[in-house]
This record gives structure tokens, sequence and C-alpha cells, in this order.
């Protein structure tokens, strides 16, 4: 009896370790490159109106948010993020409030930020294929 559940036991922890080591590699696969921000579902918008590019820089993550105008690059923000292992991955922003959220799935990330008011927004940016 103690060995069946010795043995079911260790079946699911090394599932749970597959799951977690595919979920880990997903994100970091997916990690560089240009995402473009979607916006609101009410709000219309022609062109782009912002892009985030992440690239490595040596054990950070460099990343670049662009507003645009018009399809014309307006301002540019950079920070330098650590990648947070835990759940499903993510980046934290050194030094500030922005945490980028990753979903694999739709190859897309969430930005959480806080305002000069104290509040939380939250952007969706879709991976640039």
């Amino acid at each position: 009896m103690k060995l069946n559940k010795l043995i079911y036991d260790l079946h699911v922890a090394v599932k749970m370790i597959l799951h977690f080591g595919r979920q880990h590699h997903a994100t970091l696969s997916m990690m560089e490159g240009i995402y473009v921000r979607q916006p609101p579902q009410n709000e219309k918008i022609a062109g782009v109106d912002a892009t985030l590019t992440i690239k490595p820089c040596g054990s950070f993550y460099q990343v670049t948010r662009t507003e645009y105008i018009s399809n014309t690059p307006e301002s540019e923000e950079t920070w330098l993020a650590t990648y947070g292992w835990h759940s499903n991955g993510h980046l934290i922003e050194i030094g500030g409030d922005r945490y980028c959220v990753f979903e694999t799935v739709s190859k897309s990330l969430y930005i959480e930020a806080l305002t000069e008011q104290g509040k939380t927004t939250i952007e969706l940016f879709i991976k640039n294929l």
C-alpha cells in the first residue's frame, strides 16, 4: 500500500515538474521580440499607437516602449527588468513598479503599472510575428 502511494506521489511530482518546465521554456522562447499594443475594445485607433521591444541585456532584459502618433515615433522609454520564474514567468522592472506578465498560448503580454495617482493600469500587447 505504501509503495503504491509512493509511486503515485512520484508520478504526480514528475508531471508537475514537466508542466512547470514546459511553461518556463515557452515563456523564455517567446520573450524576445516586438509587441504591438492592443487598444481597449471600445477604442478605435488608426495604425499602431505603441510598441514594446524586449531584448536580453546581460543577465537582465531591456524593455523599450515606443509611443506613436500617426505612425510616427513620438516618445520612447527604456527600462531594465529581471525575469521572475515563478507562476507563468514575468519581467519585473528594476527600481520601478512595472510588471510584464506573459501569456504563452496567445503570444501576448500584459503590462501592469501604477499611475502617479496610485491606480493600477493594465495594457495588452500582442507579439508581432
